[in-house]
């Protein structure tokens, strides 16, 4: 029981920080293997030489605009609903329409302590048919909070290739380091439930009507 319960808590930690982790764009030479295929969702694994942490790959199509993509993404107050064990989200600064930095704190099983992390996003669109989003954290830009674990190391990044009217493929290529004392090996185990199930909540909260006709002048649909 005590160590299936340690299980639970690592596996929170390392794959509740989505929009945190530190990236490996998607032309590195990576050994890919697929660990889960279903509901029009893949999730890949491999070994990156820099990280004791598997990177992982998510591939799925998506029935959206660009545009509705980056207004999920930018309602930071409600990205608690789809991001996994993701506890709550707050936007510090506008910087320019397509760019602006955010906190957010993540959910974990006690006796483990919460772990907190800055992000600074940029979305931009160097072709009609592909939008790009990247991160990097902003550590230093608060101070720490008690009881919270700073990740320090963190960026992301996101292909949104338009296939048709309404139709996108997204390809999120990340790899992690959750910070503090957690073993990688036992981190390793639980890698693909989250952001499958990241992945699902996006499809269907893209889709709402709050995004459902947004638009913006930096992205053309």
């Amino acid at each position: 029981m005590r160590n299936s319960y340690k299980h639970i808590i690592f596996y929170t930690i390392a794959l509740s920080m989505l929009l945190s982790f530190i990236c490996f764009g998607a032309n590195a030479q990576l050994d890919w293997h697929l660990k889960k295929d279903e509901d029009g969702i893949k999730v890949f694994t491999a070994n990156a030489d820099n990280s004791d942490f598997k990177t992982i790959k998510v591939e799925c199509t998506v029935k959206a605009t660009p545009s509705q993509v980056v207004a999920l993404l930018m309602d930071i107050d409600r990205q608690h609903e789809w991001v996994y064990n993701s506890k709550s989200g707050t936007l510090l600064k506008m910087v320019k329409p397509n760019e602006f930095i955010f906190y957010s704190q993540v959910d974990v099983p006690w006796p483990c302590a919460d772990r907190d992390y800055i992000a600074h996003i940029t979305v931009n669109q160097p072709s009609p048919e592909l939008i790009t989003i990247d991160s990097h954290s902003e550590p230093d830009m608060m101070p720490a909070k008690e009881g919270k674990v700073r990740v320090r190391k963190s960026s992301a990044h996101w292909d949104v290739t338009t296939l048709s009217k309404d139709l996108l493929k997204i390809v999120y290529t990340v790899s992690f380091d959750p910070a503090g004392s957690v073993p990688a090996w036992l981190t390793n185990m639980f890698v693909t439930k989250g952001p499958f199930q990241t992945f699902q909540n996006l499809r269907d909260k893209v889709s709402l009507p709050a995004y459902k006709n947004a638009h913006f002048d930096f992205i053309k649909d």
